[in-house]
């Protein structure tokens, strides 16, 4: 059996590090007043994440799809403010929780020039952590960092904090993979990346470039079931990565999408999801069931 788990980072709209803020700056506002942009609540915006994500949110609820949501703490806590009832939809029990960090944060500074200490890492990450479970009264085991950038102390970190895995590296691979323990004993559940000489031509399965046109659907549709195809071994994975806000917000042309190109993308991943079920042998899944499932919660 293949698992596909689908995974979704919800964060703010297009969250962009900026030289000398340590927090995320929305990129639908990066042309805003400067008090606007210092300010981590006021610079995040969540149009994209609420309007965008509607549709396919019905549909997941609909199927009780099983989902894993790397919540921006952030971003999560305006909509427990601003829309209290999305939050409602979001806090489904086959839903699993996990974390992306409490502001986006870039944890090495590679473009904001402001990485943060090992004690502000683990006080944020803390932060994030604490206010996500309170939000969805339930245990938080997952994380996902912010622009796929681990600091030399995440890892320690998460482990400190009872965290039981990480998904925040990238794999080669043209085939569905496994999860494996590294020396902290934190378990990585890599996202792949496909050979460029392989038939997927060097794919990540991030769907961003579906949404905003780089990509065909049946190419994607296609990539996927041939990865499922090379895919041998019992009890491996494959993800589908997707950010909150893609649906509605293009990032190379930076504007919101109309909800006609909501709904096309909206109908895009539906019809990938229908595609996989129709392929024997996978299963929808997520990273934490997929351990509860191998017997594997914090023993491997």
């Amino acid at each position: 059996m293949i698992y596909i788990f689908l995974c979704v980072d919800f964060d703010r709209d297009a969250a962009f590090p900026v030289i000398g803020h340590k927090h995320a700056v929305s990129k639908p506002r990066q042309a805003e007043i400067q008090d606007i942009l210092t300010d981590p609540e006021k610079s995040a915006e969540i149009q994209g994440s609420i309007e965008g994500f509607d549709q396919i949110l019905s549909f997941f609820i609909q199927k009780k799809l099983p989902t894993v949501f790397y919540f921006e703490a952030r971003t999560i806590d305006l909509i427990s403010k601003r829309h209290p009832e999305f939050l409602e939809r979001l806090n489904q029990t086959f839903f699993e929780k996990g974390v992306h960090g409490y502001d986006h944060e870039d944890l090495i500074g590679e473009e904001t020039g402001m990485p943060l200490e090992s004690q502000e890492e683990f006080n944020l990450i803390k932060k994030a952590k604490e206010r996500i479970e309170e939000l969805f009264s339930t245990e938080v085991t997952g994380f996902r960092a912010p622009y796929m950038r681990l600091s030399e102390n995440t890892l320690k970190t998460l482990m400190d904090l009872g965290f039981v895995y990480d998904s925040s590296i990238y794999q080669e691979s043209d085939k569905a993979i496994n999860p494996y323990s590294d020396e902290h004993g934190m378990i990585e559940f890599p996202v792949i990346k496909t050979p460029k000489e392989s038939l997927m031509k060097g794919m990540y399965t991030y769907l961003w470039p579906l949404f905003e046109g780089k990509r065909e659907i049946n190419e994607i549709v296609n990539n996927y079931i041939q990865l499922i195809h090379n895919s041998t071994e019992d009890n491996s994975y494959i993800s589908i990565n997707l950010h909150s806000w893609h649906f509605a917000y293009n990032v190379e042309q930076n504007c919101y999408f109309s909800q006609k190109e909501i709904r096309k993308n909206t109908d895009f991943l539906i019809k990938l999801i229908t595609k996989l079920e129709e392929v024997e042998g996978i299963h929808f899944s997520t990273p934490k069931l997929w351990l509860e499932e191998n017997e594997l919660l914090r023993t491997m």
